[in-house]
């Protein structure tokens, strides 16, 4: 397999209008893009303030009143309610959230209104002049204070619906809210075991206002964009050139030789994709080098920022390979090279528009995003930019896992339909 591997990279390396459209081009319209775009990106850096309703179900006095009968039913003596009533709404899940939101360390990220009635917030999800509801539903604040001092379990939950699970803001709200649930059982059930001695220091609000789920400090530039876009664009195009010139070999019997000499056609297929896989990862290497050493686009990151970035490109490379050979296995199968230059000349462009290259398409329509995001560049370039943003690698997990499945799908088909004897 080494040689055909071989043949493979020198048949490419020497063709000069390959090497153009796999490095040149991309390069060149990411310093053509970066520059002229660049300007118009720094007037209006980072993502904008994210709009989100609270919705306050419950009326946390009445709240307080019915637990405070209840722990009168319950027998309690009553210094001890007196004490438990006088530090509840310090120790209230509903109002502290509420006060994280609306904390100073958030203005400029999130902006939340408290005054919307849930018909009233939902219509506005559904109009696009929020992006996400947070419903505080009845009885929370009830349930909440029954679990931590009567140790019942509650049947209510905080409540947050997005407008697009998609999106990165999406992402952000929820991370907010999962981080102040998470920090708030873990300081209770502190509270719980020293016999509520640390209930008095439940939750640093101060500690949401981090930027570990949203980077505002490194907004994504024009550069860091196009460079993300172009490269994901024309590695496409690797599949197609591999692709073409599985053709070209079986035109000019080159298949049918190493047929001849014992080689086996599941293996032929298996070079494909192995080529396409080391010449995606590299092309994909090169430009992300050359894009850095001249426009600086990735200065100053982290050795874990490299570590994600190259796993993402492993994925997207054999996404890739598997394109490679399933175009391959039509061509030989069919016998017509139509479908590499149908996907190359129409399918990549398409491709390129749904998954974002030109255009942050989530600013033109929801639904062009949603179906961007189910194209291996659209999901790789999602990936990309979430881990340039600084978002978790576990939100980064699913669009990785969506290329490797389609990875999965492609390669299957292709073995599926592949010739199984020699091809004339």
């Amino acid at each position: 397999m080494w040689n055909m591997l071989k043949k493979d990279f020198l048949t490419i390396s020497r063709d000069r209008s390959e090497v153009l459209v796999l490095l040149v081009m991309p390069f060149v319209l990411i310093a053509i893009l970066g520059f002229a775009l660049g300007g118009i990106n720094q007037e209006n850096q980072g993502i904008a303030e994210i709009p989100i309703a609270l919705v306050m179900s419950q009326e946390f006095d009445q709240e307080l009143a019915a637990f405070e009968q209840r722990l009168e039913q319950e027998g309690f003596p009553i210094e001890m309610i007196n004490q438990v009533i006088e530090s509840a709404e310090a120790i209230d899940p509903a109002t502290m959230l509420k006060d994280l939101l609306l904390t100073p360390e958030l203005e400029g990220t999130i902006n939340t209104e408290i005054g919307y009635q849930l018909t009233e917030a939902q219509q506005a999800l559904q109009d696009d002049e929020i992006a996400a509801i947070i419903t505080i539903p009845d009885q929370f604040s009830y349930q909440t204070l029954s679990a931590i001092y009567l140790d019942e379990e509650p049947k209510v939950s905080i409540e947050v619906l997005v407008q697009d699970y998609e999106q990165i803001r999406s992402d952000v709200i929820e991370s907010v809210v999962t981080n102040f649930v998470d920090q708030y059982n873990f300081e209770t059930s502190i509270a719980l075991a020293t016999g509520g001695e640390a209930i008095e220091t439940a939750v640093n609000t101060e500690g949401f206002g981090e930027t570990t789920y949203l980077s505002t400090q490194e907004p994504v530039s024009a550069f860091q964009y196009y460079t993300i876009g172009m490269a994901v664009m024309f590695a496409l195009y690797v599949a197609a050139t591999v692709s073409s010139n599985a053709f070209k070999e079986k035109e000019t019997h080159v298949f049918a030789r190493l047929m001849v000499t014992g080689e086996k056609p599941i293996r032929y297929l298996i070079s494909k994709a192995v080529s396409a896989t080391v010449l995606t990862a590299l092309q994909l290497a090169i430009l992300f080098v050359l894009s850095g050493v001249l426009f600086q686009t990735f200065a100053n990151q982290s050795f874990s920022f490299w570590l994600e970035m190259s796993v993402i490109t492993l994925s997207f490379a054999l996404t890739v390979g598997s394109v490679a050979t399933l175009l391959t296995a039509i061509a030989l199968q069919f016998n017509n090279d139509a479908i590499s230059a149908t996907f190359s000349g129409g399918v990549v462009t398409i491709f390129a528009f749904l998954g974002g290259s030109f255009t942050p398409v989530e600013q033109i329509s929801p639904v062009i995003r949603m179906l961007g995001n189910w194209t291996p560049n659209g999901a790789v370039m999602t990936a990309y930019l979430q881990t340039i943003q600084g978002l978790s690698f576990d939100a980064v997990m699913p669009m990785i896992y969506r290329v490797l499945a389609m990875s999965i799908v492609f390669i299957s088909v292709a073995v599926f339909i592949f010739p199984k004897r020699r091809l004339a």
